[in-house]
């Protein structure tokens, strides 16, 4: 593991930079998900990913890190070869590089057939496409990931003229704006990340969507049957929920029929393709059937009907 501890002015973050296998993301994620990350990004290298994540620098030490990454190499050892060792490397940084590092790489990115996401510093682009303005603050997704362009590519097939949707897992809000820019009417956003719930509500705002058409609150998807319930809009029209496989199938399937009926869909990433038989099962157990899966890199979507 590679330590870079010279002090930039005024440092207050850790940035731990990781690059993995593609099939080891999920496991990544969930390591500094028990670290408690204020914030994650990732984007592809070749035919690998890079994840970062930040952290307060009071919380924190470079032997802290160090044993993190013995722990992870551990936990991942069954998983990779012996010359799989995975690219580590952390260091300090101010305030203002957290919030700006990124932002020099990222450029407007078309997706699917109708959609271009455009940095929110940079002009709009002469375009025929929808235009989402997205600034993702604390390194949430900027639509990079492979799992956010499935949705999106997703999305953008579904009747979204005056639907209703919710939003579990909203992140900086890519899925829910998208909806509302394709002539949603409304969208309830929950995510369990304060910064993501700001992100997005700073988002909406960025996009000119009101916040009665874009309802964001702190939280998963009680919360979202609580906002749709609340508009006397539930059950929806659409759920979109992009988080970890292992979530969706504790805690947002058994819930899911809570926001349905018979003409309710759904679209389910952030789900290795390894993993799609046991979320398909879990599906059923619960009234839902895959109406067609999509795929890119390790990631798979799924588009899913309630059939009560």
């Amino acid at each position: 593991m590679h330590s870079d501890t010279e002090p930039h002015s005024n440092p207050q973050w850790w940035e731990v930079t990781v690059e993995c296998p593609i099939n080891l993301e999920d496991s990544v994620y969930w390591a500094f998900d028990e670290l408690d990350s204020k914030g994650t990004a990732s984007q592809t290298k070749d035919d690998c990913r890079i994840v970062t994540a930040y952290f307060p620098q009071a919380q924190f030490q470079p032997a802290d890190f160090e044993q993190w990454q013995a722990n992870l190499q551990a936990a991942i050892a069954p998983q990779i070869s012996q010359l799989q060792l995975l690219q580590v490397s952390w260091r300090l940084i101010a305030e203002e590089d957290w919030a700006s590092s990124w932002k020099d790489h990222w450029q407007a990115e078309e997706i699917g057939d109708r959609l271009v996401i455009n940095p929110a510093w940079m002009d709009q682009p002469t375009t025929e496409r929808t235009i989402l303005t997205l600034d993702p603050g604390s390194a949430f997704g900027t639509g990079a990931h492979a799992t956010t362009q499935l949705c999106l590519k997703a999305l953008e097939k579904q009747p979204l003229n005056g639907a209703t949707i919710a939003d579990i897992g909203c992140g900086s809000g890519i899925l829910a704006i998208a909806s509302c820019l394709y002539g949603a009417h409304q969208a309830f956003a929950t995510d369990v990340d304060p910064l993501a719930v700001q992100a997005t509500r700073a988002n909406a705002n960025l996009n000119a969507i009101h916040p009665k058409t874009l309802q964001v609150q702190l939280g998963s998807v009680g919360e979202a049957i609580a906002l749709a319930q609340q508009a006397n809009q539930c059950p929806v029209d659409g759920i979109v929920c992009n988080i970890l496989a292992e979530i969706i199938v504790a805690l947002i399937i058994p819930r899911l029929n809570e926001l349905a009926n018979a003409q309710t869909w759904g679209i389910l990433s952030g789900i290795l393709t390894s993993k799609a038989p046991w979320v398909e099962e879990n599906l059923n157990a619960y009234g839902w059937q895959i109406a067609e899966m999509t795929y890119q890199d390790e990631w798979c979507a799924m588009i899913i009907r309630y059939v009560p």
